[in-house]
């Protein structure tokens, strides 16, 4: 097709919140919900607290605080810190989230070995 542009988003990156920096288009983040309004909800993921904020409080009846969530968004910065917009927040029931933040601090260190290697 001649003058086709796809305007496919970038992929989500994963992301802890305390590695949230400015130039950060869509990011993914994991944690428990430690407090929960009508628009936004407190995500703590062990390195931080980041607020998500949510347009349809029906996107969060079934999260209540101590729900172990994946939110899908874009990062703002705001003041000193980032809040989070969110466009998917999923549930993940069963998850072990220390064996989680375990596996994820193992796949940092593997990664910073082979930049060191090269």
């Amino acid at each position: 097709m001649s003058g086709f542009v796809s305007r496919r988003k970038p992929s989500a990156r994963p992301r802890r919140i305390s590695d949230i920096k400015t130039g950060d288009e869509q990011i993914q983040v994991v944690g428990l919900v430690v407090d929960k309004g009508e628009a936004e909800l407190f995500l703590d993921d062990g390195t931080g607290r980041l607020p998500v904020l949510f347009e349809d409080p029906g996107t969060v009846d079934d999260i209540d605080i101590g729900s172990k969530i994946r939110v899908f968004g874009t990062p703002l910065s705001v003041a000193d810190s980032y809040e989070l917009h969110a466009e998917i927040i999923q549930k993940l029931e069963g998850l072990d989230l220390n064996l989680y933040r375990k596996v994820k601090h193992e796949e940092k260190k593997f990664e910073k070995e082979l930049d060191d290697y090269k």
